[in-house]
């Protein structure tokens, strides 16, 4: 089974890789190759904008559209490249470069982009400085883009411009984030390469290795950690358990960080491997965080049931991480659930 989660690669960059955008201090510092989706309603067509900042001064925008059989309309995608003066007050663009051709429906998007940019960046800045006591915020504007009064959400989680979703119905967004992430190299293609989720939630066929009858297993890894399994489970590392094909749970230990920092981290999709934001569940409680999410592999067509959890643990966090193909988390929900419910408590 291919590895669907890398470990937090870009976790504990070093202080000089941080920074900020221009016009509002960070609340949680932002890292060099992150990125946000949204999925913006207004269009008649299912329509995303991407946001890539590569480091202080460089960026990418994308609109993306997929093909659409209905109303024959074909598969859209238009990216410019473009950078900032990093030490205005404002977004105030120096250079641009068009990643594609420039026919009149393109022309319109390259326009949206730019209004996205200056908008997103202009009503962020009016909002100010967000904090663990101030992580979200709501604020009732006018928003032309979305047809008048609307509601803007602000989460400090959500990477760059910190907009979650922009509604006049908190059941129907007009914009909304679908995904965020983090590129993991510089041939990381991720960003450009994003085209939604699909439509059903449904992967290819895999099975559960086969097993008589399963009894209790309990490994321990070299720091003494006791990982609670059965006898379908095997050891392929010291920290890596493997369920032939269908699952796999490591655990690992990771420094101390601001929880904030931490949720922010853990939701990021890293490469050819996308978190779903809107089919997530974040719960926290007494130092402990849990991510329960769903992951989608494009190249391979896969779901994945995700349980990301971090313990909070003296000076550093234990984590746990259990990753299933989706078919078979659906017809064992309650078997993966324990699983994963007796391995995420301190033990020694």
């Amino acid at each position: 089974m291919k590895k669907l989660i890398t470990l937090l690669t870009a976790l504990f960059l070093s202080v000089s890789s941080l920074f900020s955008l221009p016009g509002f201090p960070p609340y949680i510092q932002e890292l060099p190759g992150q990125y946000v989706y949204y999925e913006d309603k207004t269009f008649q067509r299912k329509s995303y904008f991407g946001l890539l900042q590569f480091d202080e001064k460089t960026f990418a925008a994308r609109y993306y559209a997929p093909f659409d059989a209905k109303e024959k309309k074909p598969e859209t995608d238009v990216e410019i490249y473009f950078t900032i003066d990093p030490k205005a007050d404002h977004m105030e663009l120096t250079g641009e470069k068009i990643m594609s051709g420039f026919t009149p429906e393109e022309a319109e998007i390259i326009n949206y982009l730019h209004d996205m940019i200056y908008e997103l960046s202009a009503r962020r800045k009016k909002i100010g400085a967000l904090s663990e006591n101030k992580r979200i915020v709501r604020n009732d504007e006018y928003f032309g883009q979305f047809g008048g009064f609307v509601t803007v959400e602000y989460d400090a989680i959500v990477p760059l411009f910190n907009i979650k979703q922009v509604f006049s119905d908190e059941s129907a967004p007009e914009f909304f984030i679908v995904t965020a992430g983090q590129l993991t190299s510089a041939t990381d293609k991720t960003f450009e390469k994003f085209k939604g989720f699909p439509e059903k939630l449904q992967d290819a066929a895999h099975k559960m290795p086969k097993s008589k009858k399963l009894t209790p297993l309990t490994f321990k890894t070299e720091d003494g950690k006791n990982i609670l399994l059965d006898s379908s489970w095997t050891q392929s590392m010291d920290n890596v358990f493997m369920q032939g094909d269908a699952a796999l749970i490591s655990v690992s230990t990771i420094p101390h960080a601001p929880i904030d920092f931490l949720i922010r981290q853990l939701l990021l999709s890293t490469e050819d491997s996308y978190l779903n934001w809107n089919l997530t569940e974040i719960t926290e409680e007494n130092g402990k965080i849990k991510i329960n999410g769903l992951y989608y592999q494009p190249s391979t067509k896969n779901l994945s049931r995700n349980y990301k959890i971090a313990m909070k643990n003296n000076s550093y966090y234990d984590f746990v991480t259990m990753t299933v193909y989706y078919s078979i988390f659906e017809k064992n929900r309650k078997y993966y659930i324990n699983i994963i419910n007796k391995n995420s408590e301190k033990n020694d």
